[in-house]
């Protein structure tokens, strides 16, 4: 059945069909996937090369064993380990075995690693033995879970039931699951398929958490299109310079970015430039100025770049936007159309269609929606609505409007929900989670600054408040990409004479910068070096032992400060500064090197 399926799709291809693509697929991921090649390379992980027949046999290894533990169809098993080929493998057991998996990134905070646990009510956890504790719930080594055979198990799961389950900011204070069913990830490959070229030649990058919603169209797009999926290390991903050279070592054909990271990958490609580029250029995540693109257009001129726009809620994608160099140069901001199957408008507070040009909120229907919020009916039902003629459509939250020509312009937000470099962010879930420290009494926080640019900052209010103490506070319970750059101190925050929280009357945040920075003479070698380059980089006094991400270090400070210590001699890229995150340690490192 499944060949079958996939022999239908390429039909289709290859007679032009591209209607039938927009079909919802009767098939759950693991029957697609069991019928490309077996001997066809399906994933790469340095020097590792595994086929796709490699790849189902260990994804029945680990489904049976799921198995012999008691796992029966519907379950929701955790996965909680280390980007690696291997990971891949274990997901797809995860789905062979007729469960859906939850995805939990182990670099998360471990209270909100428990959280998810508890909320998605898992039966298990697959883990590694370095794991945190999760109380209750059994935990299972992978080693100790893939068992000899290797024969697919049997199930009586379907296509329309959930295939993952991924957990997004909340404005409650608490992330809250997102359930998605096979059928609207097969659909949204359907979907795309020929517009974008996809074939079994192509070598897909893995760049993002496996947590982060834009990885199951990176992971699922390579292996249900039989293409090879390259998985680009942690560290590497945290290194531009690292990851430019692995994008031409790897051959990689399709790369798929939010526009802050691929800032940072520019300037790197801007600086050395030469090797292989990509076919395809993707990004989504957050919104892209199109200006960045003139000078990789100019390097690059046969890049197809395509900008989209999408949520989790509605599996990842729902409008794409093909971009020239004359897009670029004027900047053009539509996301697009909508892609086969799926159908977006924006409507009303009475969720009717407005007319062309004028903003509301952007309502999304078709293949792509999310079964619903897990264990929340009620906001399920608020946001997951039917319209007039009786079809389902997600109201999204976001402020949009439709151009003439049918196309959509994204203008941000109806609500305190932000993105910063891809993630999507509830501005209360930090909010709350910093009015949980003893001392603060009252909380604000921002989102200031433009693409790479953009930072969070908190405002806090309360009694002999250590900024600092309160940054670690919130670092024990949120992801990184959620910590404030900064915290200020306040009095009280200032109010609208409505009441509420008047953002334009905040100060500029506390940074304790000064206003010429001081000379380092009697620090002498690397050191000084280090030192100096910190105090330029964080605007402020800089000590050996200050922690990079307690005075407000992020992605883009690490890459300049890398930038500046080569320019300065020093041999470092931006993996080093979170491998070795105080000017101190950080100087041994380049004295040994």
């Amino acid at each position: 059945m499944a060949e079958r399926a996939c022999n239908e799709i390429d039909w289709a291809i290859e007679r032009g069909r591209t209607d039938r693509l927009t079909e919802p697929s009767p098939h759950r991921l693991p029957e697609l996937i069991a019928a490309q090649p077996p001997d066809a390379i399906a994933l790469v992980d340095g020097e590792r090369r595994m086929t796709y027949g490699e790849l189902v046999q260990g994804a029945n290894r680990y489904a049976n064993g799921l198995r012999a533990l008691g796992a029966v169809d519907g379950d929701r098993i955790g996965v909680c380990l280390d980007r690696s080929a291997e990971l891949i493998v274990v997901l797809l057991g995860v789905l062979t075995a007729g469960c859906s998996y939850v995805p939990m990134e182990p670099g998360y905070p471990a209270e909100r690693l428990a959280y998810t646990v508890g909320n998605a009510e898992v039966r298990l956890v697959i883990t590694e033995e370095t794991a945190p504790d999760f109380g209750a719930t059994q935990t299972v080594d992978r080693l100790r879970l893939r068992t000899d055979d290797s024969r697919a198990p049997h199930t009586n799961a379907t296509a329309d039931d959930p295939a993952y389950v991924i957990y997004t900011s909340g404005s409650t204070g608490r992330p809250k699951g997102v359930v998605v069913a096979h059928r609207a990830v097969t659909s949204l490959l359907a979907a795309t398929r020929a517009d974008f070229g996809f074939t079994e030649q192509d070598r897909w990058s893995w760049f993002h958490s496996v947590a982060f919603d834009f990885s199951v169209w990176e992971i699922w797009g390579a292996l249900l299109t039989g293409a090879a999926l390259v998985v680009v290390p942690y560290w590497t991903c945290r290194s531009p310079e690292d990851f430019h050279r692995l994008l031409s070592d790897e051959r990689i054909t399709v790369l798929n970015q939010t526009p802050s990271a691929f800032a940072q990958l520019l300037a790197v490609d801007r600086e050395r430039g030469g090797g292989r580029t990509p076919r395809l250029l993707v990004f989504a995540g957050e919104p892209l100025d199109t200006r960045i693109l003139t000078e990789w257009f100019d390097r690059h001129p046969d890049t197809h770049a395509v900008n989209m726009y999408g949520i989790t809620e509605t599996t990842v994608h729902v409008t794409a936007q093909t971009l020239r160099r004359a897009d670029a140069v004027v900047g053009y901001r539509s996301v697009g159309r909508a892609i086969p199957g799926w159908s977006v408008r924006v409507v009303d507070e009475q969720h009717r269609p407005l007319p062309l040009g004028v903003t509301g909120e952007i309502a999304v229907g078709g293949d792509g929606l999310a079964i619903g919020y897990l264990n929340q009916p009620e906001l399920t039902a608020r946001r997951f609505i039917r319209d007039e003629h009786g079809e389902r459509i997600y109201l999204s939250g976001d402020r949009g409007r439709m151009l003439p020509d049918g196309r959509l312009e994204c203008l941000g937000r109806l609500d305190s929900q932000v993105k910063l470099r891809g993630h999507r962010i509830e501005l209360d879930e930090i909010r709350a989670v910093l009015v949980g420290h003893p001392t603060v009494t009252a909380a604000a926080v921002i989102l200031a600054g433009e693409a790479e640019q953009a930072a969070l900052h908190a405002y806090v209010v309360g009694p002999d408040i250590d900024p600092v103490a309160v940054r670690r506070f919130a670092a024990r319970q949120l992801p990184d990409y959620m910590i404030p750059s900064t915290v200020t101190v306040l009095p009280a925050l200032p109010l609208t004479p409505n009441g509420k929280l008047d953002r334009i009357a905040l100060p500029a945040p506390q940074t304790q910068q000064i206003a010429e920075l001081p000379d380092l003479p009697e620090v002498d070698g690397a050191l000084g070096t280090v030192l100096q380059v910190w105090q330029e980089v964080f605007g402020r006094t800089v000590g050996a032992d200050d922690e990079f991400f307690d005075l407000g270090g992020n992605s883009t400070l690490a890459l300049e400060i890398a930038k500046r210590l080569r320019a300065n001699g020093v041999s470092a890229v931006a993996r080093v500064v979170y491998e070795f995150p105080t000017p101190g340690q950080l100087a041994k490192f380049a004295e040994s090197a």
